[in-house]
């Protein structure tokens, strides 16, 4: 965040800051009205502005009076509704459950036409479903998840993820996994899952909702697969030797 001439002023976006004494947020000198929860869930976002706070975190920060069961739709609804209260701020939501609040600068780049290639970069593979169509078919992997698998994206696209587990059914991590994607809420587990060629692969995947911003509707499942097969191998090696 920006400081305004050394005051305790912080900029949030154009002409809008925030007060940290006061805890209240001013945009061309009017003040924009802010609900208690409203207000401590951007007291704590600008506390840690670009670091990612789990939806967990901000449940509990938020909800800490009550005793209430964690629901991450409170938290989706809880942010959806500051982000109408202060449209220009910038809170991107993270696999895994997570948000954070953009630091704001002067003259950001649009990178829209790159987060393709940015995805097929990355290290880890990436699996995009859409559950609007029949059956929640992938509509995009990169290249981390054809070198992991060893399919090709052609051979992917279309087809649910489940393929991937054979003839290996029955995990536990599978009906968690299903009763995730029904509740629309954040999951990680660890799977058995199948190369092309036959070979067991132990995947940390993450799940996570990708919700339209102005809707609030579900649109895509963002995967984050990361081979941990040597890991698990080792971890069974130590439990044969106890």
């Amino acid at each position: 965040m920006a400081f305004m001439n050394a005051k305790t002023l912080i900029k949030l976006c154009d002409k809008c800051y925030w007060n940290p004494l006061t805890q209240t947020v001013s945009e061309d000198n009017h003040t924009i009205v802010l609900t208690s929860s409203m207000t401590k869930l951007l007291s704590m976002l600008i506390d840690h502005h670009d670091k990612p706070v789990s939806s967990v975190d901000i449940f509990f920060h938020i909800w800490d009076d009550y005793d209430k069961e964690f629901n991450p739709k409170n938290v989706r609804n809880l942010i959806s509704n500051l982000r109408k209260r202060i449209p220009c701020l910038i809170i991107n939501n993270y696999y895994g459950g997570r948000y954070v609040l953009k630091k704001y600068r002067d003259n950001v780049p649009d990178i829209t036409e790159y987060v393709l290639e940015i995805l097929d970069q990355a290290k880890n593979g990436v699996t995009i479903s859409d559950p609007n169509l029949p059956d929640n078919p992938i509509i995009f992997v990169n290249e981390a998840f054809s070198e992991m698998f060893g399919y090709t994206s052609e051979e992917v696209i279309g087809r649910n993820c489940r393929f991937l587990h054979g003839e290996d059914r029955d995990q536990l991590s599978l009906k968690e996994i299903q009763k995730a994607l029904s509740e629309e809420r954040d999951i990680t587990v660890t799977l058995r899952n199948y190369t092309k060629s036959g070979e067991l692969i132990y995947n940390e995947l993450t799940i996570s909702p990708i919700f339209d911003k102005k809707t609030e509707k579900l649109k895509y499942f963002l995967g984050v697969q990361k081979n941990v097969t040597a890991i698990q191998k080792l971890i069974q090696q130590i439990k044969r030797m106890l």
